[in-house]
């Protein structure tokens, strides 16, 4: 069977993950939807919908790709299927006059991209991406539409969602109006076939990054830019800013007259405007900056209640305001990353130090995993499983990381940022024995230059040792020591003077006892430049000590912000 798998999936490209920020949103300010499950008899899928006549199409799709076998499998996915008048419409859309018309390797691709190895019930069908990608390694992404009155859900922008949570042996299924198909256009070809960008285009054009843009991922053997994400302004945007063609643009813009000059500020402009990174709307909302093809410049990003904007940022308490993007015609979906449509025009603006609060289980593999902060989840990742994590220890899978979450209601003590933590290695100790990890480096989000602090969040009482701590291979001058409690009825100005703080919103009038929730001042730095960085966590404890490493967050705040306020909360959010 997973030679099968190989052959079926041979060539589909595999990308990063990211999470869903409004299924966060929804688990954190909402009550569970009431779901309504259909059962059926535990028959796999491919044999439920063989017994249902208004998918027999779809049917035939699965098995003009060769799928039936594997969805009649051992399993837990979730299936979009598309029902008969659903495949007639996009047989018809296609000039197909039957299924018999499509060929294999169209067949497989609808598969694909209608099948992702997760169970995923209707309640996460929230505006952004669905958190795991599909077997074609593009992202479902789902959203609400209203016409005349009539509010339905939109799936992957192609077809409306049915009905679903059907249960079947191996997962769960939707049924969805259309057939759904992955993006098989460049970011470039994206944008040129669509008139509404015929400026920025040309300006692509002018300074090179249409090339860059126009490389399929698969194809792509530079590992930074396989996806990219791309903020395209369209031509009403440049006429409100008095720009009426490319030819203004670049007299407005090109300080050097050659648009290919890396010093040139159109190529600057356009390069602002290119992420090394799959940022669909969800994963912009949840993170604080970008990084950009522009050299040591970001972006920065934050949620306004349901609105995403782009450097709206409050510089010595005076409000910067910001460009909102466009959610009806953003999150395009091109096979080499994803378009993003601005509602006005947006410029470099020089980046001052921006607090970063680093979650280190927001892993990409730990993400795409299928339990990311999913209550009572837990899986182990091996050494040479995670991408933005080195761990120094033995080649087993006790060199590991460890990722839990806690209950759906945590536990009295328990407030971990976004009710997850990670534990290092199955023993994070010196020495060669099996059963040892010894070090552990962790590459930071982006940092923008500047002086920060940072704070190592952890739980308290895993095993006293002595953890050098270091920034980009500099070791910072405080040692962290897992067992360093706070100090019962101690202010926090009192615990912050000797390095400490309550991280989390533990409520400590409550308690007897002081929380058990630490974080630890490690040292002061200057990033040198707006890029991500390491972080270096190295043990010093003995072969033998039962020790371990609980860490929840590292937090880098600029050196003259509150460093206690805001705190990380439970639900994933800052707590004022």
């Amino acid at each position: 069977m997973k030679a099968d798998m190989r052959r079926i999936f041979d060539g589909m490209p595999a990308i990063l993950l990211v999470l869903g920020f409004m299924t966060i949103i929804g688990l954190n300010s909402c009550k569970r939807e009431a779901l309504t499950y259909t059962t059926t008899s535990t028959v796999n899928m491919y044999t439920y919908i063989g017994q249902n006549p208004d998918y027999s199409l779809f049917k035939q799709i699965i098995d003009k790709a060769g799928y039936a076998g594997y969805l009649d499998a051992y399993g837990a996915y979730t299936l979009f299927v598309s029902n008969n008048a659903g495949v007639n419409a996009y047989l018809k859309a296609n000039n197909k006059t039957s299924v018999d018309a499509l060929d294999e390797a169209t067949a497989k691709k609808i598969i694909a991209v209608s099948m992702l190895a997760d169970t995923l019930n209707s309640s996460f069908f929230k505006d952004g991406k669905l958190r795991t990608p599909t077997q074609s390694g593009q992202y479902i992404i789902t959203g609400t539409r209203s016409v005349n009155g009539v509010t339905s859900v939109v799936i992957n922008k192609q077809a409306n969602f049915v009905t679903g949570n059907i249960k079947t042996g191996n997962g769960l299924i939707h049924v969805v109006d259309n057939v759904l198909f992955p993006a098989e256009l460049t970011l470039a070809k994206t944008l040129e076939q669509n008139p509404k960008y015929s400026i920025f285009t040309t300006a692509l054009k002018e300074t090179g990054f249409y090339d860059t843009l126009n490389v399929a991922s698969a194809a792509n053997t530079n590992a930074s830019r396989k996806f990219l994400t791309l903020i395209a302004e369209t031509d009403s945007a440049f006429n409100a800013n008095g720009i009426a063609n490319y030819n203004a643009l670049k007299a407005k813009y090109s300080t050097k007259g050659n648009p290919r000059d890396h010093a040139d500020s159109l190529w600057l402009f356009c390069a602002y405007r290119v992420w090394p990174e799959l940022a669909y709307l969800s994963d912009i909302a949840t993170s604080t900056a970008h990084a950009t093809l522009a050299p040591l410049e970001v972006t920065t990003s934050q949620l306004s209640g349901q609105t995403v904007l782009l450097n709206n940022d409050t510089f010595n308490g005076i409000l910067e305001p910001g460009i909102a993007l466009d959610r009806n015609n953003s999150d395009v979906s091109a096979n080499n990353g994803v378009l993003h449509r601005p509602l006005g025009s947006y410029k470099i603006k020089v980046r001052f130090p921006t607090p970063v609060y680093f979650d280190v289980a927001n892993q990409p593999e730990i993400r795409r995993s299928g339990i990311y902060r999913v209550p009572g989840q837990s899986k182990i990742f091996n050494y040479a499983s995670l991408s933005e994590v080195v761990l120094v220890g033995p080649a087993n899978d006790n060199n590991r990381l460890e990722y839990k979450n806690t209950a759906a209601t945590p536990g009295p003590e328990e407030y971990y940022y976004g009710n997850d933590y990670v534990n290092i290695g199955l023993r994070f100790r010196t020495g060669a024995n099996a059963s040892n990890t010894s070090q552990a480096t962790f590459t930071t989000p982006v940092i923008v230059k500047g002086r920060y602090k940072i704070w190592v969040d952890y739980k308290y009482g895993t095993g006293s040792q002595s953890i050098p701590v270091s920034f980009d291979g500099v070791t910072l001058p405080n040692i962290l020591n897992p067992n360093d409690a706070l100090i019962y009825g101690e202010t926090e100005a009192q615990a912050e003077s000797r390095g400490f703080k309550s991280y989390s919103e533990w409520p400590i009038a409550s308690f007897t006892k002081a929380p058990t929730h630490v974080g630890r001042l490690v040292g002061i730095v200057n990033v040198p430049t707006t890029a991500r960085h390491t972080i270096t966590f190295t043990s010093t404890a003995c072969t033998g000590c039962a020790v371990q490493f609980q860490l929840d967050a590292v937090e880098f705040r600029p050196i003259d912000m509150d460093q206690i306020r805001p705190k990380l909360g439970r639900s994933g959010v800052l707590i004022p």
